[in-house]
């Protein structure tokens, strides 16, 4: 019964293979229970390891689209009373002098002196970097659910046969 499944799997007994370069795929009906639990649980830390780097990235986005805003709105604050930071705790009174330039953070911990409007652009372009990493992240995050939905049903299947076989094998003795 069901020769062709043996040679010819079908979509839901086959997963796209790790990378997803390709187009190749893995046949999970081929791989036994072990083999099943080892995949679902490197998927699952795979998930959770890439679900960490998407929230990393949107954190990055949110505080880009804070500086973005904030770039937008110095060029008329000239003169303006202000509390800048020495640490994160740690504030002294300032006044702001100089709304033409800005000390850009490049990363660690270096920093370079721009134009408002040269400043604005680094922070789109990083912005827009970002963006475009997160939203892969998440699609490659998203296949990876679909994997480990089909992996865990494949799972299921196979214990519901064994506990079926067990069951016959019991009501046969």
């Amino acid at each position: 019964t069901g020769g062709n499944r043996a040679t010819r799997p079908t979509p839901a007994t086959t997963m796209a293979a790790e990378g997803g370069g390709g187009g190749r795929e893995i046949d999970l009906s081929q791989m036994d229970i072990n083999q099943l639990n080892d995949l679902k649980t490197s998927h699952e830390q795979e998930i959770e390891q890439l679900t960490g780097n998407w929230r990393t990235l949107k954190h990055a986005q949110s505080k880009l689209n804070t500086a973005v805003v904030c770039l937008n709105e110095v060029g008329s604050q000239e003169g303006r009373e202000i509390l800048a930071p020495l640490t994160p705790s740690l504030y002294v009174p300032g006044t702001i002098c100089d709304t033409n330039k800005v000390l850009l953070d490049v990363g660690t911990g270096y920093f370079v002196e721009k134009s408002l409007a040269k400043a604005k652009d680094f922070v789109d372009r990083k912005n827009k970097m970002v963006t475009v990493n997160a939203d892969q992240i998440q699609n490659v995050t998203q296949q990876k659910q679909k994997n480990l939905e089909t992996i865990v049903m494949i799972m299921r299947q196979r214990m519901a046969m064994m506990q079926q076989a067990q069951e016959d094998a019991k009501a046969g003795t």
